[in-house]
């Protein structure tokens, strides 16, 4: 059969539309990875299973609720065991199709013309069966880079892959990835020694006129030998574990930034900044001089409402569809969207619009746990934090909203910035450092970028003018429920 649907390009997504990359079958969150190695856990064992489907289950929910659409490339409807188990059964299958008729999930559609054209993939009948049947009388709207060829289009998103991977032995790209990565200092020398074999393999298939896949980087790096990537068993050499996340991190990219959206990052994964490629991003806008002034006064004048003590709903992973159906309905998720939409508008006005964005994420999140009475069983103490990147460094911001006179600072990254045109990012966080009694209800956003003139002198006097407000930390502070959303590397909108 071929059913009817809505094409659409990516111009025609919604404007805060999100790809999650908790999706990926490879995904695994970082502290799981060095358990799998050590003890030789491939991604079909059972215990890992089971944990990862926690993560997976709770980032979905999140991209759900907190995301105005989610696009989901079409292969993972069929062959990711969460997004299955919330259609295949009779109960949920009624929830799924309005969320696919409503436009909140859009398929993507990677080489299909249709939404039930069968994968190229080995599935089971019954999960393909269980696909079509929600297909039936539902009018879904499905996404796809080019209706026509989309070669040209595949071919951008391989060689931005592909560059990228080859140009990690850039002077500060190493020194900058294992200051994300935790690589004590000491073995710093020898992951540049690992990368820089990377590197040689990728020139080297380039010369043979290929693109390098994710596939072939884990077959010579991250997967044991002789074991079937899909099998995830991992282990490959050094540091089989660190290049794994930057593959992977860079691959999950790829499809958001060339729709022009954002990749949603799941907590527990490398933030999209580790990457260090703001330098590729389309240079829409100036950051003037002035601008820099203004932004550094409002971070030192910046405040956050005291939100009232209370107990919230202790995870996103409880909800059922349901739930997000009648979350998204709420006027409070409306309020919520808006926020967002004037933030990404009127970047410069974050003074007061991130507040505007935290005040109405609370009240979501206060509502949606009203919902569920039964389920208040975690306080939640969020913090606020503004990343700030420039070129491979970045600073953060830490600001207690119950205490606005607990502001703290960590720089990551190498701390070298160049002299001339250097890429700028702002980050808006909402979440909590504290795990223990803490609600998993957290948001991340990229509201600001662009270019600075003169970035090494923009980072002297951030970093300066930021110490005389905000108290210092050497290490990086690390939340523990932390979902990264990041703006796209070039707007193609």
């Amino acid at each position: 059969m071929t059913i009817p649907f809505e094409p659409l390009t990516p111009g025609k997504l919604a404007e805060a539309a999100l790809v999650p990359q908790v999706l990926d079958n490879q995904w695994v969150p970082r502290t799981l990875l060095p358990e799998m190695i050590k003890k030789g856990k491939g991604l079909t064992d059972r215990g890992i299973k089971t944990r990862r489907k926690k993560y997976i289950r709770k980032e979905w929910r999140r991209a759900l609720i907190y995301g105005e659409q989610v696009v989901v490339n079409r292969a993972y409807m069929i062959n990711n065991d969460i997004v299955v188990d919330d259609y295949d059964d009779k109960k949920n299958q009624k929830h799924f199709k309005k969320l696919l008729g409503d436009r909140v999930i859009i398929p993507y559609l990677f080489d299909e013309e249709t939404p039930d054209q069968k994968p190229r993939f080995t599935t089971s009948d019954k999960r393909w069966k269980a696909w079509l049947e929600i297909l039936k009388d539902t009018y879904p709207a499905c996404v796809r880079l080019n209706w026509e060829d989309q070669k040209t289009d595949f071919d951008r998103m391989s060689s931005a892959f592909h560059r990228y991977i080859k140009s990690l032995d850039t002077p500060g790209m190493p020194e900058n990835l294992a200051s994300y990565l935790a690589i004590p200092k000491d073995s710093t020398e020898a992951f540049k020694k690992r990368v820089f074999e990377v590197v040689d393999f990728v020139t080297n298939t380039g010369r043979t006129g290929s693109f390098v896949t994710r596939n072939l980087l884990y077959t010579n790096f991250v997967t044991v030998p002789g074991t079937p990537v899909n099998d995830g068993f991992y282990g490959n050499g050094l540091f089989s574990a660190e290049l794994k996340q930057i593959f992977d991190l860079k691959y999950n990219v790829n499809l958001p930034d060339a729709m022009g959206r954002y990749a949603l990052t799941p907590e527990d994964s490398l933030p999209r900044s580790a990457l260090g490629d703001l330098d590729e991003t389309l240079r829409s806008k100036s950051i003037t001089d002035g601008n820099i002034k203004d932004i550094v006064r409002a971070l030192q004048q910046l405040n956050f409402e005291k939100i009232s003590k209370g107990m919230y709903i202790n995870s996103l992973a409880n909800l059922s569809l349901s739930d997000v159906i009648e979350t998204r309905k709420m006027d409070e998720w409306d309020k919520y969207i808006n926020s967002i939409h004037y933030l990404l508008k009127n970047p410069f006005e974050f003074e007061d619009s991130s507040n505007k964005v935290y005040i109405q994420f609370e009240a979501l999140n206060r509502a949606i746990s009203k919902k569920r009475e039964e389920q208040l069983t975690a306080k939640w103490d969020p913090w606020i934090k503004l990343t700030l990147a420039l070129g491979l460094s970045a600073v953060e911001l830490w600001i207690n909203p119950a205490d606005n006179s607990q502001k703290l600072m960590t720089q990551l990254g190498t701390g070298s910035v160049a002299a001339g045109f250097t890429p700028f990012l702002m980050r808006l966080t909402i979440t909590a450092i504290n795990q223990k009694n803490n609600a998993d209800l957290d948001v991340s956003l990229d509201f600001m970028r662009g270019t600075i003139n003169n970035g090494q002198e923009a980072w002297k006097e951030i970093t300066k003018q930021l110490k005389s407000s905000f108290r210092e930390y050497e290490k990086a502070i690390t939340s523990t429920e932390e979902s990264n959303q990041s703006i796209p590397e070039a707007q193609t909108v």
